[in-house]
């Protein structure tokens, strides 16, 4: 990387830092572009330069997820099943979504609509690219490869859903990185055996 992609990462990175600081202590729609621009020592234009969307400013990682998500794919073994390559790319984030950390995140995007609006539309990106990446790796016909997206994708939401209503229920550490793991285990055995595999839960 050199000096001049260097600083702009760096700038980028410190608007994403002051805007997160901000949105969990006084809550997303509470502040504007232009404090996060006062704040970080740049303009409101830079800030748009770098982020098209408050949201996105939020949403600052996702260019990093999505990258994952596709070296993930790319990097599997030859013997290596899609299902197991994301079940274990989930499974490795366990730690991170069990953090003290993540209940401040989780927060402040239950309390924000423009938030939780802005989720759905990354987890449509994030499908739609798992699509692309599934069907140039793997050579599917795209509504193959659309499906599979779909269904992978639905695990990764869920997923989330799950660690945030843990961690607003003031739940996190090693118990809770078990819990989740658990869980993420029984939701890729259904996706793997299919909805036939599915037992009704026992009422004793």
């Amino acid at each position: 990387m050199g000096l001049r992609e260097s600083k702009k990462l760096q700038t980028r990175q410190a608007i994403a830092a002051t805007g997160m600081r901000l949105f969990v202590t006084r809550g997303f729609d509470h502040v504007t572009v232009g404090e996060i621009a006062r704040e970080t020592g740049v303009s409101e234009k830079t800030v748009f330069n770098y982020f098209p969307t408050k949201e996105d400013i939020f949403f600052d990682e996702v260019p990093e997820r999505l990258e994952a998500l596709t070296d993930a794919v790319r990097a599997r073994r030859p013997e290596q099943s899609l299902v197991e390559t994301m079940h274990q790319l989930h499974a490795k984030q366990c730690g991170r979504l069990a953090s003290p950390g993540f209940a401040q995140f989780s927060r402040t995007i239950a309390e924000s609509p423009a938030l939780q609006a802005k989720e759905t539309e990354v987890m449509a990106q994030f499908t739609d690219h798992l699509a692309a990446t599934i069907r140039g790796e793997l050579g599917l016909h795209p509504a193959d490869a659309q499906i599979a997206a779909n269904l992978l994708m639905s695990v990764h939401w869920q997923f989330f859903r799950n660690a945030r209503a843990h961690a607003l229920a003031g739940r996190s550490g090693p118990t809770t990185v078990r819990r989740l793991r658990g869980e993420l285990d029984r939701a890729y055995r259904v996706l793997e055996h299919g909805l036939g595999a599915l037992e009704p839960t026992s009422n004793k």
